[in-house]
C-alpha cells in the first residue's frame, strides 16, 4: 500500500519520507494521498485519505499518521460495505505494508485540498464521519486527473462492481 502524504501530515507526525517519482497509474491498487483536517473543535485532527484511482474518501480521527493508516483497512471496508461494494475491497490490497513517501501530484494535491475544506465544512456542522464519507462518494471531481468529465467515487466503484 502506497501512501503520499503532504508535508503537514509527515512533520506531525516525524516522519522524514522518501521522494518516489513514479507517475500516478490508474490502476488498482492505486495509491492513497493523506492530509490532516480539522474536526471542528480546537485541537481535534483528522487524517484524511484520498484514493487515487478510485477518488474514495476515508476520514479517521486520528493526527499520528502511523496510528492513522493502521486504522485504514478496518474504515475503508466499513466504507464499502455500507455502501455495497465490500467485494471490491481485495483490489484496494489494503493488508500489504504501507510504504510513506511525500506527495509529488500537483493536482492531487489540489483534489484532497478541495475535498478536505468541504470534509471540514461538514465537522463544523457536526455531521458525523461515515456520513461524511458517504457524502463524498457523490462528490464531484473534473479536470486532468478526471479525463477532463465530471466523475464521481460512486461511478467509478460502479464501473468497477456492482454497490446500492
Amino acid at each position: 500500500m502506497k501512501i503520499r502524504a503532504t508535508n503537514k501530515v509527515l512533520n506531525i507526525a516525524r516522519i522524514t519520507a522518501a521522494k518516489d517519482p513514479a507517475p500516478l497509474v490508474d490502476e488498482m491498487p492505486g495509491e492513497w494521498y493523506a492530509d490532516i483536517v480539522s474536526m471542528g473543535l480546537p485541537g481535534k485532527l483528522a487524517i484524511h485519505f484520498l484514493h487515487y484511482p478510485t477518488l474514495v474518501s476515508v476520514i479517521i480521527p486520528e493526527k499520528s499518521l502511523k496510528k492513522a493508516v493502521s486504522y485504514l483497512p478496518e474504515h475503508l471496508e466499513s466504507l464499502l460495505f455500507r455502501q455495497g461494494f465490500s467485494k471490491l475491497l481485495p483490489e484496494y490490497q489494503i493488508s500489504t505494508k504501507p510504504e510513506i513517501f511525500s506527495t509529488n501530484n500537483r493536482s492531487m494535491l489540489g483534489y484532497l485540498k478541495e475535498t478536505g475544506y468541504n470534509i471540514e465544512y461538514h465537522f463544523k456542522e457536526g455531521t458525523p464521519i461515515t456520513r461524511i464519507e458517504d457524502i463524498e462518494l457523490e462528490a464531484i471531481f473534473g479536470g486532468k486527473l478526471a479525463g477532463n468529465r465530471g466523475v464521481w467515487p460512486r461511478m467509478i466503484l460502479g464501473e468497477m462492481g456492482e454497490g446500492k
